[in-house]
């Protein structure tokens, strides 16, 4: 979670990626998490306060230690946007379910 903290932090200090576009005006976020050893999907709308989870494997739903590192992102995220002037009081977490489920591991 710190090195996903870290990575953010030169995102919004535009240190990284060198050509990358400023944030104003934006309303999506989209990253992917590894943890545990399992990778889903974040997208956070920020008009929303929303962060969704998309997880074809959906094992994640289950993890109680990956529900909890998706609770602390909730906490993180808007103190990170902060810093670039995006101001979100709390983010709900909702699981998309929709998405075609994984089959292998």
């Amino acid at each position: 979670m710190q090195q996903i903290i870290r990575r953010f932090d030169s995102y919004l200090e535009d240190k990284f990626p060198k050509h990358g576009q400023k944030w104003e005006g934006y309303t999506h976020l989209y990253f992917s998490v590894c943890s545990r050893s399992h990778w889903y999907a974040v997208e956070v709308d920020i008009v929303k306060s929303t962060m969704f989870i998309y997880d074809p494997d959906r094992s994640c739903f289950k993890d109680d230690q990956i529900r909890s590192d998706l609770k602390l992102m909730t906490m993180i995220l808007p103190m990170l946007l902060k810093k670039i002037n995006i101001v979100i009081d709390a983010l709900a977490i909702e699981w998309i379910t929709i998405t075609s489920k994984q089959s292998n591991s």
